[in-house]
């Protein structure tokens, strides 16, 4: 068990602090732009909360390194047993929505499945590369640490909006309102980053060939 946990928490690491560092970042952003003009104005401070959140995808290893650690090691572990070992609670989340039958979900439950279909895919296709092709499973690890991430986030959204209807919480609806809308929204990319991860390599290969030729 603790070596099962050890390993559930080596998987999460990267996600934990790239994926969230990442969304911080969009945040800032666009707390920036909702300002406009005046957002470049230090009264408003929301400068200094983007000059803050830009660091944050940088130390404590920067996002790509978080990346690469994550297909090189975290997935290659066991043959990825981590992976699908949560693969599989998702999954479970997921049917529990379906089951639900609840409208306020929409169709969260088809999306995330969609969305789970694609990363194990792409699992599979960068276990095989990180030994027969290091490279190509490189040029995919951003990418993969994205759609991971989406994928993840929108299950345990769908998972916590669950519990809250279960506990008879009075904000049950925003739970489920906000796992809707990150699951329509956000985890439908994960299709098209399966096809970034399995059809880009060498796209990545050639772009490196000329500009550093």
């Amino acid at each position: 068990m603790r070596a099962d946990a050890a390993a559930r928490a080596a998987l999460l690491t990267p996600m934990a602090k790239a994926y969230s560092t990442d969304i911080g970042n969009e945040v800032a952003y666009l707390g920036v732009q909702v300002h406009g003009g005046m957002g470049f104005i230090e009264e408003t401070g929301a400068a200094q909360h983007y000059r803050d959140a830009r660091i944050t995808a940088i130390y404590e290893g920067t996002n790509g390194i978080q990346a690469i650690d994550l297909v090189t090691r975290k997935l290659a572990a066991n043959g990825g047993a981590a992976v699908w070992t949560l693969l599989d609670e998702l999954s479970a989340t997921v049917k529990q929505v379906e089951a639900s039958n609840d409208p306020g979900f929409g169709t969260t439950g088809t999306k995330l499945r969609e969305a789970l279909g694609a990363l194990t895919r792409t699992s599979k296709w960068l276990l095989e590369r990180v030994a027969s092709a290091p490279s190509d499973a490189l040029a995919g690890a951003t990418p993969y640490l994205q759609q991971f991430g989406a994928t993840l986030g929108g299950c345990l959204l769908a998972s916590e909006a669950l519990a809250a209807k279960a506990e008879g919480n009075a904000e049950a609806a925003r739970y489920v309102a906000l796992a809707r809308f990150f699951a329509e929204n956000i985890t439908v990319q994960a299709e098209a980053l399966e096809r970034t991860v399995t059809e880009s390599a060498e796209s990545v290969a050639a772009a490196d060939a000329v500009l550093l030729g």
